[in-house]
């Protein structure tokens, strides 16, 4: 509006009117989930543009909406429709030989298609032929052709046009556009939000070994063998009981509301049957070797009397010079794996399009075919009505009496999935790895929409969050094993 304005008189007159009310444009605040924006700490000096940024997270939603812009659109669908079925009554399409005057510049000799409309076919047919442009009379003039019009008016008077001596088979002369072909009807899209993927909540409820010597603590993440990749940051659980808690009271003297938390809320955009849910067991560092520590625990039950009860005692009283002296520091101690096929619906990802592989040592074109195809895919995961969602599964209760011990010379991911890939494929890991007796009690399932008394992977509260509760639940940070095409809507 400001360039018309400007513009000298002519030109304006040239370009036409522009309606004032074409643009209604609307100011709507962003939702937030949590009950503050994620936002950088208070006090961190920002460069200018970082800080412009940044405030493009908390500002409102500029909507434009053009009132005008869909009328050529319902049109078009209108007459999809009749000319799909007045292009099957048409006749066959017939040609006629002319000879014209080479002189004549208008024309050019040859073959031209004959249309013929099913209620004139046996009256006429006509060709280029029959038309003497010379005697034709000119088309009527334009009336009130500068006046100025209001865009309702002008739009029943075109509405009206467009239905006079309208021929309802004009346009199915037209070739029937191949539905494969056929340019995409984009919907207006919603308005971007956070990405949360398929949402499963692991409640973790006990976690006892045969001796309770030492305080002990869960560290769980997802894992994917297939790419061998963890594929979210780590939920760490302490399940002790105030006794062994106690043990490093001079290294807690505060205790963050997060730390307290014993469920996750782990999110997975790509489900497959190649995710395992591992959850490690650690203790206090302590001398000696990872195994030599893990002994004790293999031959000594807390039931037995004489002897083993005065060993127990000797045990937790070094267990607990060690906290004292080492609590801030951990040593890996036993783990399990789950797997989380069962939690998702994978019969529909299986029929669909095939998972990209990885990038490496492939040509160029192949890369961008399979960052093409890793696109469609996760757009096709993000959409409402084509998600691979959690399978409607019930709460699942589970308790696991076993656990492999850790081997010191196998400490890294590698070695991980090497373990993984074995567990999947045999039974028989159990006979070939130590194992430690003991009981852990955990509940799996699918994350309601609305979890009360939530905290983000920022540690940001969710709504709604109530202050009478004790134990939060966690989201767990997700990292997607390919990327996710979606709009960055927060802060992190």
């Amino acid at each position: 509006m400001t360039r018309l304005n400007n513009l000298d008189s002519e030109l304006a007159q040239e370009l036409g009117d522009f309606p004032e009310d074409d643009l209604d444009i609307v100011f709507t605040p962003k939702e937030c989930r949590t009950l503050q924006p994620s936002m950088p700490e208070e006090g961190v000096e920002l460069d200018s543009h970082v800080r412009d940024c940044v405030q493009t997270y908390i500002r409102e939603w500029l909507i434009v909406n053009r009132k005008n812009q869909g009328n050529s659109d319902t049109c078009s669908l209108k007459n999809k429709g009749s000319r799909k079925d007045f292009h099957k009554m048409l006749q066959k399409q017939t040609f006629e030989s002319e000879t014209l005057d080479s002189s004549d510049a208008n024309f050019q000799a040859g073959p031209r298609p004959v249309h013929t409309l099913p209620e004139e076919a046996s009256r006429t047919t006509l060709t280029s032929c029959d038309f003497d442009l010379r005697s034709l009379q000119p088309d009527p003039r334009l009336e009130n052709l500068l006046r100025h019009v209001s865009a309702e008016e002008f739009e029943r008077q075109n509405e009206e046009a467009r239905r006079t001596n309208r021929h309802a088979e004009l346009l199915s002369l037209y070739p029937s556009v191949d539905e494969d072909d056929a340019v995409e009807i984009r919907p207006v899209p919603d308005r971007p939000k956070e990405h949360l993927g398929n949402r499963i909540l692991v409640k973790l409820q006990t976690l006892k070994f045969d001796i309770e010597i030492e305080p002990l603590f869960a560290c769980i993440a997802l894992y994917d063998i297939k790419e061998r990749k963890k594929i979210s940051e780590n939920f760490h659980c302490d399940l002790n009981p105030d006794l062994l808690r106690g043990f490093l009271r001079s290294h807690t003297s505060s205790i963050d509301l997060s730390t307290q938390a014993r469920s996750a809320v782990f999110s997975v955009t790509y489900p497959s049957s190649d995710i395992y849910l591992v959850i490690k067991i650690e203790k206090v560092l302590q001398q000696g070797e990872i195994g030599d520590c893990a002994e004790p625990y293999m031959v000594l039950k807390e039931s037995e009397a004489g002897k083993v009860k005065e060993k127990i005692e000797k045990l937790k009283t070094q267990a607990e010079s060690f906290c004292q002296r080492l609590g801030k520091y951990r040593m890996p101690f036993a783990w399990i794996p789950i797997s989380l096929t069962n939690f998702f619906n994978l019969s529909t990802l299986e029929r669909e399009i095939p998972e990209a592989e990885g990038l490496n040592g492939r040509s160029t074109s192949d890369k961008k075919a399979t960052l093409l195809q890793a696109r469609r895919f996760s757009e096709r995961s993000l959409s409402s009505e084509d998600s691979y969602p959690v399978s409607n599964f019930k709460t699942i209760s589970l308790t696991l009496s076993t656990f492999f011990k850790q081997e010191g010379d196998r400490l890294s991911d590698e070695d991980l999935f090497k373990f993984l890939a074995d567990f999947k494929r045999s039974s028989s890991l159990q006979r070939r790895i130590k194992t430690l007796p003991g009981t852990l009690k955990l509940e799996i399932s699918p994350a309601p929409e609305n979890l009360g008394y939530c905290l983000t992977a920022e540690l940001l509260p969710v709504k709604p969050f109530p202050e009478n509760r004790n134990r939060p639940h966690k989201e767990i940070l997700e990292f997607p094993i390919r990327e996710v095409y979606v709009p960055h809507t927060i802060y992190r």
